[in-house]
């Protein structure tokens, strides 16, 4: 029975590789989320289900919750696990559209980039260091980091994206966490990923309005859209069906090749 863990699958796009996942009975699908009272979505998703979605309340900023995931994880699935998907990511959505000069002070700059950095880098430390010992004992040892391509360098040189630079950067240094993770654990027969999920529409399940939904953020998102459609002339919106398809096809071949890379959508490959 393949085992599955995705940190951060409340909503969007960790939400969509619940439902296809756990559509297959087979499956055990493991769900942490910060809240679950509040995760609606989920929850009624776990009803729909046959159990074999368990969900498990934890933050990735708290290496001692996500320990304790493991370990609720560990008692469903007898002690292993086969896949770890980290999705979760802070994408706050007044300063999505920020860059370095748009913060009022100093102090808010460094507030977010610090507030960024503890959920989009340490984040995805604690979740790998908290399911390594299951996924040692799995049968594929394969961790997808979901990345973007908002932090990757050439993307952002190309489109001259100089906004959305708290997620920007703290996202780059994700993919250098999945490198570093890939360096670590390959000779332990593992394969660490980074991978875009694409340029998902996921205002279906969103909390907040999605940025450039108010007259002063529109002229905003305009431009950065218009960055991005002119360097990547192919870049349009998938849904989120769309982008768990493409997600699990590339987790079921993914080898020792694909170790330490990031894997850009394919709107976006030059």
């Amino acid at each position: 029975m393949p085992s599955f863990a995705l940190i951060g699958a409340a909503r969007g796009v960790g939400l969509e590789l619940v439902r296809q996942l756990s559509a297959n009975a087979d499956n055990t699908v493991i769900v942490t989320v910060r809240n679950i009272e509040k995760s609606t979505h989920i929850r009624e998703l776990q009803q729909s289900r046959n159990g074999n979605i368990h969900i498990v309340e934890a933050d990735v900023i708290d290496q001692h919750t996500m320990d304790r995931a493991a370990a609720e994880a560990a008692k469903v699935t007898g002690g292993s696990l086969d896949v770890l998907i980290h999705n979760a990511a802070r994408m706050e959505k007044e300063n999505m559209i920020k860059g370095f000069l748009d913060y009022e002070t100093p102090e808010k700059l460094d507030a977010e980039l610090i507030a960024s950095f503890n959920v989009n880098v340490l984040g995805a430390i604690h979740a790998i260091n908290a399911f390594l010992p299951l996924l040692r004992k799995g049968t594929t040892k394969k961790i997808l980091v979901m990345g973007t391509e908002g932090g990757d360098i050439g993307m952002v040189r190309k489109s001259r994206m100089s906004n959305s630079v708290a997620y920007g950067v703290t996202k780059a240094a994700e993919h250098m966490v999945a490198t570093k993770f890939a360096a670590e654990l390959e000779s332990d027969g593992f394969t660490v990923v980074s991978i875009s999920p694409g340029f998902v529409d996921v205002s279906g399940t969103a909390v907040e309005p999605m940025p450039g939904t108010t007259e002063e953020s529109k002229p905003i998102v305009e431009k950065i859209m218009k960055g991005i459609f002119s360097a990547y002339p192919k870049a349009a919106m998938i849904s989120p069906e769309e982008s768990g398809r493409r997600l699990l096809s590339f987790l079921e071949s993914m080898g020792p090749a694909e170790n330490g890379t990031f894997v850009r959508s394919p709107e976006f490959r030059d």
